[in-house]
């Protein structure tokens, strides 16, 4: 659950891709690995694409890289949950969870770009914002990219932001508020990858969906009791009574 803090163009391969990821988690088992998955949808010609390489790039660099390679059992999450009935935008804000650690121009963006804009309560994106943040990256040196790859960027990094819902293509921002279920699942992943409770409500991936470590707090409060946790909290500190020992436990509880 380490994201990558690295920036690359590899958003390239592939922007929110919400229906491939739909149609992908569909033939997805306890069973599937990376090459059994390409295997099956070069055979069949699964995904609908035109290339062969097209296909074998939304497989292991789109679908492996976000889901598969750092936990295997995200993608089985991902379609319990979705198999429970968890409602498309909500499902989405996950996939966004994952694609975003992943890609850190993305990630960035939001956190440090998008965030404000917000928080000064504008409700158009400025026109220039995202290329002028890909500027910064390479004039501060943490990437070497031509003028025509930081165009191309800027254009990946907009259309992943249309893709889940931030803005729509006039770039104007829209509502995205964090859905109780990505809050539930958010702090249970952190928790139980080892985190204690101050960390949880204190880690860096909630400020994807603009929310502070106060803000977080009073979410997980606001749900305590009814979503098989007692949550507590005196100022900055907190203490969770957890009732789920899996994640596979938490969406079977909840959903």
């Amino acid at each position: 659950m380490e994201r990558v803090k690295r920036y690359s163009t590899q958003l390239s391969k592939g922007t929110g891709m919400i229906n491939e990821t739909l149609s992908l988690l569909e033939i997805f088992d306890e069973h599937t690995t990376k090459e059994s998955l390409l295997r099956y949808v070069l055979e069949t010609n699964y995904l609908s694409t035109s290339t062969e390489k097209r296909a074998t790039d939304i497989v292991n660099v789109v679908f492996y890289q976000r889901f598969m390679k750092d936990n295997p059992s995200v993608p089985l999450w991902l379609k319990a949950a979705r198999g429970k009935g968890l409602m498309l935008s909500s499902f989405s804000q996950l996939l966004m969870l994952y694609c975003a650690r992943q890609h850190a121009v993305f990630y960035d963006f939001i956190t440090t770009s998008l965030n404000p804009v917000k928080n000064d309560d504008l409700t158009v994106l400025p026109l220039n914002a995202i290329h002028r943040f890909i500027q910064s990256i390479c004039e501060s040196g943490q990437a070497s990219w031509s003028d025509g790859i930081q165009r191309k960027n800027a254009s990946y990094v907009f259309a992943t932001l249309v893709d889940f819902g931030f803005m729509n293509r006039r770039y104007e921002i829209l509502p995205y508020q964090i859905a109780d279920f990505t809050v539930l699942y958010l702090m249970h992943e952190l928790h139980l990858a080892g985190l204690s409770d101050v960390d949880v409500c204190n880690h860096e991936d909630w400020q994807l969906f603009n929310l502070t470590p106060k803000q977080v707090r009073q979410a997980i409060m606001q749900l305590s009791l009814a979503n098989g946790f007692i949550a507590q909290s005196s100022g900055n500190l907190i203490d969770i009574s957890w009732k789920f020992n899996s994640m596979e436990e938490m969406i079977n509880g909840i959903l």
